[in-house]
């Protein structure tokens, strides 16, 4: 009897310290917790780092929401380089120096838009892979009046979809033109909600980097136009990303820099819901603090990690 009883306390004991390992419940398990990933910024871009559980308010659905945790975020990003540079390179050396500063912090996927979308590496951590895709975006034949940008954006939303990451990002890198792809703005912020990803632009609108195309019949891209720049200006908004109009190329460097410096500083915030709110439900994230900016989608999706 004492032997059965001495199993049944050690059994009992390791089943309490494995339980004890286990990681807290989330929302991709049971709905009652959602963890979301802000940016909060000071005036002059910084981010800051000095902030508390205690310095957030959530809101969901109009009601305010416990928050159980607030400090900076450890999980990995997975960030999509999307690079619609009609040709010029112009990009590159902004680029190599965005992901060395994000070195060890995340997978890297880069693809271009030379008409149609083209990816030239998939997610790696691998420096050396992504530098190397990175060399074939040197100088090299215009893509003429513009290309398939939307397409770009929705393929690689639906990509972060069936890979389920936990924090994706996408980066799209422009120097404007004509859209020829067909596919409706809602389509394509649709598909970014349900990815889950932040959507940042930095985009360089010069006719000497791509001059716009003569067409007999202006309306016939003027409705592809409208659905990139609802979805460029939108998506960010949207998502909790960032758009960025740079006039000189001499800005392509600073706001990848300033970018890189945010996701190295994001907050996870997490919060309780037991009243198990729809994914449609409108998400607010602010700080007490004043002066102070905060980067926070509008909606949050559950995405499992795989």
């Amino acid at each position: 009897m004492r032997r059965l009883n001495a199993s049944v306390s050690c059994v009992l004991f390791l089943v309490t310290l494995w339980a004890g390992r286990l990681p807290a419940q989330t929302s991709s398990n049971d709905g009652l917790t959602r963890t979301v990933y802000v940016s909060v910024l000071n005036k002059s871009g910084a981010p800051v780092t000095d902030l508390s559980t205690d310095d957030f308010v959530v809101k969901e659905g109009g009601k305010d929401r416990e928050i159980v945790r607030a400090d900076m975020s450890a999980v990995p990003l997975r960030i999509a380089v999307v690079v619609d540079d009609n040709g010029t390179g112009i990009f590159r050396a902004g680029i190599a120096k965005f992901i060395e500063r994000l070195q060890g912090r995340a997978e890297f996927a880069l693809s271009s838009v030379e008409g149609q979308h083209l990816r030239l590496v998939d997610y790696t951590a691998n420096l050396d892979r992504v530098l190397t895709a990175l060399s074939q975006l040197s100088a090299r034949p215009a893509t003429n009046d513009g290309g398939q940008l939307l397409e770009g954006i929705f393929e690689t939303a639906k990509d972060f979809q069936k890979r389920r990451a936990p924090r994706p990002i996408i980066l799209v890198l422009t120097v404007g033109g004509e859209e020829h792809s067909t596919l409706p703005a809602h389509n394509v912020l649709d598909e970014l909600e349900k990815s889950g990803a932040a959507l940042h632009v930095i985009a360089i609108n010069s006719s000497a980097l791509r001059a716009m195309a003569v067409v007999s019949k202006p309306g016939a891209l003027l409705e592809s136009n409208l659905n990139l720049s609802e979805v460029l200006g939108d998506g960010p908004k949207q998502s909790g990303g960032k758009r960025e109009e740079i006039v000189a190329s001499a800005g392509i460097f600073s706001g990848l820099q300033e970018l890189a410096e945010a996701l190295r500083n994001q907050y996870a915030v997490s919060f309780s819901r037991p009243d198990r709110p729809k994914d449609t439900e409108k998400l607010s994230v602010s700080v007490k603090r004043s002066g102070l900016t905060v980067r926070a989608p509008v909606k949050l999706r559950v995405v499992q990690a795989k």
